[in-house]
């Protein structure tokens, strides 16, 4: 049964209030289905009416069935939260390998800096012992 637009109108309390919205919705069979909206809702399109009008019979209808596909919307968030969060995880710890490497690498650098210059030194010391000439006194 497909239900389409009928009519709008609204409703009033005993005061003489907007108390409703009533959207009548209808088939090609001849049904008649009203749906009251909130008083304000009057302002809006036809076809969104016609669109809230049927989500409320929707969930009148298939209460559960529009629960679950709520939570199955909830779940795939979820899904893909999770599925970033992992994303996230794997490059921090890729990020830590990296920083590690790097570390490991500067010590070598800085160990190897030293080393040549603790031979240049050694070198120089030795050149220097060599072309000093002893120093007699008369």
């Amino acid at each position: 049964m497909k239900l389409e637009f009928g009519s709008k109108s609204l409703t009033y309390d005993s005061g003489g209030h907007a108390s409703a919205t009533k959207v009548i919705l209808t088939n090609a069979e001849g049904a008649v289905v009203p749906v009251n909206l909130p008083a304000e809702s009057i302002d809006l399109s036809n076809t969104e009416l016609l669109e809230l009008a049927l989500e409320v019979v929707y969930e009148e209808n298939f209460p559960q069935r529009a629960e679950n596909e709520k939570f199955n919307t909830l779940g795939e968030k979820i899904a893909k939260f999770d599925d970033m969060m992992e994303k996230m995880q794997e490059a921090i710890k890729q990020s830590q390998q990296a920083n590690e490497e790097n570390h490991k690498l500067v010590k070598t650098v800085s160990l190897t800096i030293n080393e040549v210059l603790a031979m240049v030194y050694s070198e120089e010391e030795t050149e220097e012992a060599v072309n000093e000439e002893p120093t007699q006194e008369d």
